[in-house]
């Protein structure tokens, strides 16, 4: 059975650390010390497993660009001159267990995460990150519906494959598939919109980020409860009626 890492100070073997722990941390510091220290995880939701397999397919769409060196249709037709990237190591990159990393020395800390794709702009001869999400919604995406932490997600894989010699542009890109039913249609097909969303990654939150996180895990006391994060605030509700 898989057995959790969980974090012990002073270890010689170095702690990896993943991008969704990344996230978690900024999400709610109380739930990732729980988590990274005694290995309690938070509930897990329901898989999206419908809006996995779209982006699968075009994951899989892509690699056949790979292959043949060429624009996936849907990106030329939004003007844009993108080829799926071939590198050796891509495949070891993008394959779940094994991934991207980084040793941070300074905390014997090793930065871990599982890119989607890198794109080369065959215009201007630069790598970019990708990252492939999907949704269901009615209206047009715009910027302004994009999780913000998305572009934090994009600047961390650049910083992954700079570390490990990949040449990386300053621009990040996001493909957003939506998935959504014609309601004024007698046509019961889902159909689908591919957006694509490009933005220049600041990576400068990553090194701060990286040694608060060290402090943390190396300090014995727990963080605070959280009033933003709901497993907290459940915890808290829960620990009243209990006390009552």
């Amino acid at each position: 059975m898989f057995k959790k890492q969980v974090y012990i100070k002073n270890s010689l073997k170095p702690f990896k650390l993943s991008r969704t722990k990344i996230d978690l941390y900024f999400d709610c510091q109380r739930c990732f010390f729980i988590d990274q220290k005694y290995g309690i995880r938070r509930p897990h939701g329901t898989p999206l497993v419908i809006n996995n397999r779209f982006v699968e397919k075009l994951k899989i769409e892509l690699n056949e660009c790979r292959e043949e060196q060429k624009c996936h249709p849907e990106i030329l037709n939004l003007n844009r001159n993108y080829i799926p990237l071939k590198h050796q190591n891509l495949r070891e990159w993008t394959t779940p267990f094994k991934g991207i990393s980084f040793f941070h020395e300074n905390t014997n800390i090793l930065l871990y995460g599982i890119i989607d794709d890198v794109l080369l702009d065959k215009n201007k001869m630069k790598n970019h990150s990708l990252i492939i999400k999907s949704t269901s919604k009615k209206n047009k995406i715009n910027y302004e519906d994009i999780w913000q932490g998305y572009w934090k997600q994009l600047s961390y894989y650049s910083f992954l494959l700079e570390r490990n010699n990949l040449e990386m542009s300053k621009m990040g890109v996001l493909i957003y598939i939506n998935a959504y039913d014609d309601l004024n249609s007698s046509n019961q097909n889902v159909k689908f919109e591919l957006s694509l969303f490009e933005r220049l990654l600041d990576d400068s939150w990553i090194e701060p980020t990286i040694l608060n996180i060290y402090n943390i895990l190396n300090s014995e006391k727990v963080p605070n409860y959280s009033t933003k994060c709901k497993f907290c605030r459940y915890y808290c509700k829960l620990k009243e009626k209990m006390d009552e």
